[in-house]
């Protein structure tokens, strides 16, 4: 009687480890974090990071995480870095979350939008909604180009804090000197790539 009761309490115990594996694999926007702005550019030198944790602030361990850029007029470059999946049609960007539950992106592509319409998703659940900003500001010829450096110059010169979609620095300011350097950067840099279709 004793020995059965103990198989019972054993299997029990196991059913409860066995589950609690699959439950810490849900992403838990509460205790998930994302970088509040989706910075890109042709080279894919800028990072944007998320932090995906389940309910017991846990990393959630090789998911799928995704930006989805479809509510958006930005036009993502066909190639990216290796490790993140380009989804032209789907106007997304995935990549799986390593060890500690996070999913680093690198990513390419060019426009921007001012309001928070890039959807961040881990396993399909939504973490958040944040902008998105490129140095390719015309998203017009795969590159920092002429056009681009013309409107920077105006939005520059113009001197107020009428232009989040310039914010390259993440000040929350009017556009200065931080937000000159990455776009230098981005223009004396050349790279040029090509867009989705």
């Amino acid at each position: 009687m004793f020995t059965l009761a103990r198989r019972a309490l054993l299997a029990a115990l196991t059913a409860l480890l066995a589950a609690a594996p699959a439950s810490a694999k849900v992403p838990d926007p509460r205790f998930s974090r994302v970088d509040s702005v989706v910075n890109g550019n042709p080279e894919g030198s800028r990072a944007y990071r998320l932090e995906v944790k389940d309910i017991n602030e846990l990393g959630v361990i090789g998911r799928v995480a995704t930006l989805d850029f479809s509510e958006t007029s930005v036009r993502l470059y066909d190639s990216q870095e290796a490790g993140t999946t380009a989804n032209c049609a789907a106007r997304t960007l995935s990549r799986m979350t390593d060890m500690q539950g996070i999913a680093t992106f690198h990513p390419r592509f060019g426009g921007g939008c001012a309001g928070s319409d890039v959807s961040v998703y881990c396993e399909g659940v939504l973490l958040d909604r944040v902008p998105a900003r490129s140095t390719d500001i015309d998203a017009a010829d795969g590159c920092v180009g002429l056009g681009d450096l013309v409107t920077f110059t105006r939005a520059f010169l113009d001197g107020n804090t009428g232009h989040p979609e310039l914010d390259f620095d993440g000040s929350g300011g009017r556009l200065g000197l931080g937000d000159l350097i990455r776009f230098g950067e981005d223009f004396m840099d050349g790279t040029k790539g090509s867009y989705c279709p």
